[in-house]
């Protein structure tokens, strides 16, 4: 991070950070943060991900005083205000003792969801090979079977009622990208039903 903030220097480029996933660690401390390594940062984060706050929309921008300000232009030009609810529950989860139990809730679910989700790839015959996501609720695998990943993808979604968002989308086909932040049995009934496709079609390729 460090060496980032230096190559930044450098040249004087601006560099924006987006910490949305810090505090939704599986394991380990609070992931650094960019602040306070160089004097043109900009720092961006939000409830919607660690928080598990989506619904009410709200973030901030973390940057030199004069840069905020000029932002706070180009904010009211798109959002105007916050609603009053919003910005409530927002202060509400922040209060330091608040912001704490949420996020050690947050690592809770992460921690055993991602157990369930290890040891269902482990269990798919070697169709599939992922590196763990250090934070966050969303893990990316490859996949070894003969169809393209929006196919895959859409298939799951017409038979089994289960949403993935395929590789291919990011330019990267022969992936998966799964969420494990459901409840455990919503995702365990997700991931039963991957397993159904996988080896449906792992039996037509043996047949051919």
């Amino acid at each position: 991070m460090q060496a980032i903030a230096d190559a930044a220097r450098e040249t004087g480029a601006w560099l924006v950070a987006d910490e949305v996933y810090r505090g939704a660690e599986r394991e380990g401390p609070l992931t650094p943060s960019f602040w306070g390594r160089y004097e043109k940062v900009l720092i961006t984060g939000g409830l919607s991900k660690a928080y598990g706050v989506p619904g009410i929309r709200l973030g901030w921008i973390a940057g030199p005083a004069e840069e905020v300000a000029s932002l706070w232009g180009c904010h009211d030009y798109t959002t105007i205000a916050v609603g009053v609810l919003s910005d409530a529950l927002a202060r509400t989860v922040l209060q330091p003792e608040n912001r704490r139990r949420i996020l050690e809730r947050t690592r809770g679910v992460l921690r055993e969801n991602y157990l369930c989700l290890a040891q269902w790839a482990e269990e798919q015959n070697g169709i599939l090979r992922f590196v763990p996501p250090a934070a966050g609720t969303v893990a990316f695998f490859r996949y070894h079977l003969h169809i393209h990943s929006t196919d895959l993808m859409r298939k799951l979604r017409d038979e089994k009622s289960v949403l993935v968002v395929p590789g291919e989308h990011f330019g990267m086909d022969g992936f998966l990208r799964i969420g494990y932040g459901q409840p455990l049995s919503i995702l365990q009934a997700a991931l039963g039903r991957i397993s159904e496709v996988f080896h449906e079609i792992q039996s037509r390729e043996a047949r051919r």
